[in-house]
C-alpha cells in the first residue's frame, strides 16, 4: 500500500492538469471529442517516442502545458488537421528527438569555435600533432572525442550517438580539449 501512496501526489497533479486543460478548451468553445483527441494524440506520440522531457518544478510544467494546450486549442479552432499535425510535431520535439541545435548554427561557445577553426586550418601543427599522440596513448575517450569533433567535424549528437554517451559529457569534454588547445598549443604558436 505505502508503494502506491508515493504515486497519488503524480496522480492528483496529473488529474488536475488534464482538467486545466480541458477547461482551456471548453473556454475557447472547442469540442470535447477534439480536445479528447488532441491530448490522447500527444501522450500517446510521446509514449511512443519513449523519451518524454519533464520539467522538475510542477509550477512551470503547469504553465508550459497550459501555454502548450492553449496554442494548440487555438490552432484547432482555425484547422484541426493543421493541430493534429502541430500535436504530432511538438510531442517529437520534446522529446528532445527534435534537437536541432547542430542544424543551423555554431551550438557551442565562441571559445571552442575558435579553437576547432584553428585546428581545422592547422591540421599539421607540431604541438597539436603531439598532443593529439598524448591523448591517444594516455585517454582513449578524449582521443576518439578529438578525432570525431576536430578531425572529423562530427556534431555533438553524432558523436554522442556513435559513442553512446549523453550530449552534455561530450560537450564538457571538448570544452576540456579546447582550453587545452587554446592555452597550451595555440597561445604559443
Amino acid at each position: 500500500m505505502k508503494k502506491y501512496l508515493i504515486y497519488l501526489s503524480s496522480i492528483i497533479f496529473n488529474v488536475t492538469e488534464l482538467l486545466i486543460v480541458i477547461s482551456i478548451g471548453g473556454l475557447l468553445g472547442l469540442t470535447f471529442d477534439k480536445m479528447i483527441i488532441l491530448v490522447l494524440l500527444f501522450a500517446i506520440t510521446r509514449m511512443v517516442l519513449k523519451q518524454a522531457m519533464h520539467y522538475k518544478d510542477w509550477r512551470r510544467c503547469l504553465v508550459m502545458t497550459s501555454l502548450f494546450f492553449l496554442s494548440l486549442f487555438v490552432v484547432a479552432k482555425a484547422d484541426f488537421l493543421l493541430a493534429l499535425l502541430l500535436t504530432i510535431f511538438e510531442a517529437l520535439i520534446l522529446t528532445g528527438r527534435g534537437n536541432i541545435d547542430d542544424t543551423f548554427m555554431w551550438g557551442g561557445n565562441k571559445l571552442n569555435k575558435e579553437v576547432f577553426d584553428w585546428v581545422k586550418f592547422n591540421p599539421n601543427n607540431e604541438k597539436l600533432l603531439k598532443y593529439e599522440q598524448d591523448l591517444k596513448e594516455h585517454d582513449k575517450q578524449k582521443y576518439i572525442i578529438f578525432e570525431y569533433r576536430f578531425r572529423e567535424f562530427k556534431s555533438y549528437s553524432d558523436i554522442s550517438k556513435l559513442m553512446d554517451i549523453e550530449t552534455q559529457r561530450i560537450s564538457e569534454e571538448i570544452k576540456v580539449i579546447s582550453h587545452f588547445i587554446e592555452y597550451s598549443i595555440r597561445l604559443d604558436c
